[in-house]
């Protein structure tokens, strides 16, 4: 009842369009309901008329069967082609009625729910944009997808057409027995005598169904999963020469997912035969009640041929009971996971947006603890740290230490736990979420690019940009030379699904390009140059240079040379601040700053010797070489 409340939710806004498709449905079997009524009539008056050639012994025994007798010709027997005639005019107009009505419900209940399921995707779309952080960190995307595309389907087509359907059902089942009920009472219970069975069998089997299809959607969220995940890492996968180890492992998942559609199945293959049997048993009940009766001369030939397909009516839908049950268990199960997400909170956009003015860029960390959910170990434990507006400040530390954490919390991707984050002396949680995150660009280590061109990737914050704004954004990130000369179509060149056609050090300065035209008050560089060599590294903080000045910007990096020029570096470990101050300062200081500098000191001095060595042996090659020569030619 809950589910089918929320589907009618779903619906709620095309309501009118479902009352007329269902009037318009019930007119239907209205005039099927004729037909069983003219054949009565047909057999019991007018055949029997002509058979014993009485005169005007016909008398209309109810206001329908009157209706027909007004409608059809004077009954003479010279007059009786033009009453047969007139009889297959009159089946021919009610059964274009009923099509016209039919296809008219059908027209309309169709174009509703395709409305009803566009504003559903639309729903569904935009409250994923509007979700926390933390929903995404323990819920697999190809879950969400497999949600927002199979279940959506699934209730699509309950909606399209089984919604009406039951309308339908009811009216003919209704209709059919108060058809019979007129005729004879005793005949009319009989002919729904096993009815109570089948509402009981399809009870229990609408909640079985329900159990098992609830575990295969969640078997076949994993396996969608699975290949969303497989596909967007293919490169690591042929890399490492891991494709028969991906084949089993979807084959084990897609193992998982045919036990319980063999479960499904099998269930089915016990309740469908079954309910064959109990319909086909109605049917053989009403035939032998109905000779019975005609026998002992309780009803007319005539009133059997119409009462035995009244019975056809009211069994065939106990038949369709069956799978309308199962249908609606499928559907409930996949409004239940489709609501999973829309009844899951959203973030709070409400909060003070500055008046419009921009940050000034001073932050405070006072004593912040956090923690995220799945975890046993707090990531941030105390941390208290002070950055000054327009500064320059490095975060060090070995992974894990909760530099990412930060800029997280500094997003408002997540809440602290405990402690106090302040921006310009106002707490965060002050601040509205897009008005912060409008103000905060962060460029993060693993770059990800729309599947778009590499002008649309750039100017995503506004799409309306310059051109000439979008390349001298580029030419400070040092991208604008390569997309010149490289790329046959220049930043109109479509890059593909996540920027596969460039190298991981492109994609680093394309989204850095993008995070700059942003112009943001707080600039912050999350490893975005990991993946370019020294020199372009280089080059790349020298035009920072200009376009930071006046920011405060957060630098996070593992490689000492980047972090170097920065005002201030905050070593970070374990969650706590242990050092902080200029380069200078925190070698002399002989911590944890200097080792990592030792360290890295001394493999680049290594390193060096190599290239010195292999220099040196490729000379003395290179002497021999030639010596040899000489000497032949000598």
């Amino acid at each position: 009842m809950k589910s089918l409340k929320k589907l009618f939710e779903i619906l709620g806004k095309w309501k009118y369009e479902y009352i007329a498709a269902s009037l318009l449905l019930i007119v239907s079997v209205g005039f099927r309901l004729l037909e069983p009524k003219i054949l009565q009539m047909t057999v019991d008056k007018i055949i029997a008329f002509f058979v014993t050639g009485k005169g005007n012994t016909v008398t209309a025994d109810d206001s329908i069967t009157n209706f027909f007798y007004w409608v059809l010709p004077e009954l003479k027997i010279e007059n009786s082609g033009m009453i047969l005639i007139y009889l297959g005019v009159i089946f021919l107009m009610i059964a274009l009625l009923r099509g016209v009505t039919m296809l008219s419900s059908s027209t309309i209940s169709a174009a509703s729910t395709e409305k009803a399921m566009k504003k559903l995707r639309d729903r569904l779309f935009s409250h994923l944009q509007h979700l926390p952080m933390k929903y995404f960190g323990k819920t697999p995307t190809g879950e969400l997808i497999q949600r927002c595309t199979g279940d959506v389907e699934t209730v699509r087509k309950f909606a399209t057409m089984q919604v009406t359907e039951s309308i339908r059902l009811a009216t003919i089942f209704i209709g059919a027995f108060i058809m019979m009920y007129l005729v004879n009472t005793t005949y009319a219970f009989i002919a729904i005598m096993l009815f109570p069975i089948m509402i009981t069998a399809s009870f229990f089997f609408f909640r079985k169904e329900g159990e098992i299809w609830t575990k295969h959607e969640a078997e076949q969220d994993k396996l969608t999963a699975m290949v969303q995940e497989n596909l967007s890492g293919i490169r690591v996968v042929k890399a490492f020469a891991k494709e028969n180890y991906e084949i089993e492992k979807f084959t084990r998942q897609n193992e998982e997912k045919r036990k319980w559609g063999m479960k499904l199945l099998r269930l089915h293959s016990i309740y469908w035969p079954g309910s064959d049997v109990l319909v086909y048993t109605q049917l053989a009940i009403s035939l032998f009640a109905g000779s019975y009766f005609v026998l002992d001369g309780r009803i007319t030939i005539g009133e059997f041929t119409a009462f035995f397909t009244y019975a056809s009516y009211v069994t065939w839908p106990m038949r369709r009971l069956a799978q309308l049950v199962s249908e609606m268990g499928m559907t409930r199960v996949a409004i239940e996971r489709i609501y999973s997400i829309l009844e899951h909170p959203r973030e709070d956009y409400s909060g003070f947006n500055n008046d419009g003015r921009d940050l000034k860029g001073s932050i405070e960390f006072d004593n912040v603890y956090f923690k995220y959910e799945d975890e046993e170990e707090n990531i941030l434990n105390g941390v208290t740290m002070k950055i000054k507006p327009g500064e320059k400040v490095a975060l060090l530390g070995p992974t894990g230490a909760g530099k990412s954490t930060i800029i997280s919390l500094l997003m408002k991707f997540y809440e602290p736990d405990k402690g106090m984050i302040r921006i310009d002396g106002r707490d965060i949680n002050e601040y509205s979420r897009p008005f912060l995150r409008s103000k905060i660009g962060v460029v993060l280590q693993r770059a990800f690019l729309f599947s778009t061109s590499i002008k649309e990737n750039i100017a995503y914050s506004d799409p309306d940009t310059h051109i000439e704004e979008i390349v001298e954004s580029a030419k400070v990130a040092k991208i604008h030379d390569i997309i010149s000369d490289n790329f046959p179509n220049s930043y109109d060149t479509i890059i593909g699904e996540k920027g596969v056609t460039l190298s991981g050090g492109q994609k680093q300065r394309v989204t850095l390009a993008r995070t700059l035209l942003k112009n943001p008050d707080i600039l912050v560089l999350d490893d975005s140059t990991s993946a370019v060599d020294t020199e372009t590294e280089f080059e790349i903080q020298k035009a920072l240079r200009g376009v930071t000045a006046s920011k405060t910007t957060i630098v996070i990096a593992h490689r000492i040379t980047s972090v170097q020029d920065c005002d201030r570096i905050i070593v970070l470990d374990k969650g706590r601040v242990i050092e902080q101050g200029t380069h200078e300062e925190l070698i002399e200081n002989n911590g944890f700053y200097k080792k990592i500098f030792d360290i890295q000191v001394s493999i680049e001095d290594e390193i060096n010797e190599d290239i010195d060595k292999a220099s040196d042996v490729k000379r003395e090659t290179s002497n021999v070489k030639r010596e040899k020569e000489y000497k032949t030619i000598v």
